[in-house]
């Protein structure tokens, strides 16, 4: 396994630089922002790359160490080889590792899919996490299998569906955005409903970057984290906030979940944001921001 950090690749905008973790079987590709004090790891949901995080950064006031990850067969980290993602093993072991050999002694910010990884890997981990804060998720969600039959999953199911014929057709960012926006959230609702069009053109960009193998596997029922989640919340010794949506725009969080971690010993606190989805860093930007700050006031 190695590390390289390129300080010849600097994004001018926000002072970020280009990083690679290869480990055994994958290439974590991620953006770096020196600092000081207890760094901030911040890893996105699925169809998500690092770019789904600049506009947190940029509003976001801190000195501390920044880390944006890309998630394996996401942007910048490469495919594997067997087109497995399901389960979660691998992904929470490329959070470990990520600790472990990059960032050391963090702050996890998760969103959806990075969320529920950050969960475990800070019960795997308890030494090296300082702060969870997880937007729109429970580690409940896929352990329970809330996500067999939901309509927001089943959509994103769908746009592997739009991924693959926009490669067939060597379709690019726009053609795909376009694919996207007619996808159905339930409800009567698309994508496009709910996404303006900058929000839609990221977010092709970035499934135009994913491996497709990931659709085939990653949101079956049987992709269930094989961790008991008993243990794993009882051995978390961070701070845990949870920053969320309402069900009716897609919101996938269920507030009943705060208090059963409070009865397994979690230091639990939560924010609900009214008229917003899943994607709260996006549909209530500033507030999001404000929020994580509060947070990040309690870590050190």
């Amino acid at each position: 396994m190695g590390l390289e950090l390129s300080d010849s690749a600097m994004r001018v905008d926000l002072g970020m630089r280009l990083g690679v973790l290869q480990l055994d079987d994958v290439r974590l590709g991620f953006e770096y922002r020196e600092g000081h004090g207890v760094p901030l790891v911040f890893m996105g949901g699925v169809t998500s790359t690092t770019e789904t995080w600049h506009p947190v950064i940029e509003r976001l006031e801190t000195d501390r160490p920044v880390y944006l990850v890309d998630h394996r067969g996401h942007g910048r980290s490469s495919h594997i080889a067997s087109g497995d993602y399901s389960n979660w093993v691998g992904q929470v072991s490329d959070t470990c590792a990520f600790l472990e050999r990059v960032s050391g002694r963090s702050v996890l910010v998760g969103h959806s899919q990075g969320g529920i990884q950050s969960f475990y890997a800070a019960g795997m981990k308890p030494e090296l996490v300082a702060g969870l804060f997880i937007e729109d998720m429970s580690p409940y969600f896929a352990a329970n299998k809330r996500h067999v039959g939901n309509a927001f999953i089943e959509a994103l199911t769908k746009i592997g569906v739009e991924l693959r014929g926009a490669l067939a057709n060597d379709e690019q960012g726009p053609e795909l955005a376009t694919r996207i926006a007619g996808v159905p959230l339930g409800g009567g609702l698309t994508f496009g409903d709910v996404r303006p069009d900058e929000q839609l053109q990221i977010m092709a960009d970035g499934v135009l970057q994913m491996d497709p193998k990931i659709f085939d596997n990653f949101f079956s029922a049987e992709s269930v984290p094989p961790y008991d989640l008993n243990e794993s919340a009882r051995a978390i010794q961070c701070p845990v906030h949870f920053a969320y949506g309402v069900p009716e725009l897609g919101g996938l969080f269920v507030e009943t979940d705060v208090e059963d971690l409070r009865d397994k010993g979690c230091d639990v606190t939560s924010t609900s944001f009214e008229g917003v989805g899943h994607s709260v860093h996006f549909d209530a930007l500033e507030p999001f921001v404000e929020d994580l700050s509060s947070f990040l006031e309690r870590v050190d």
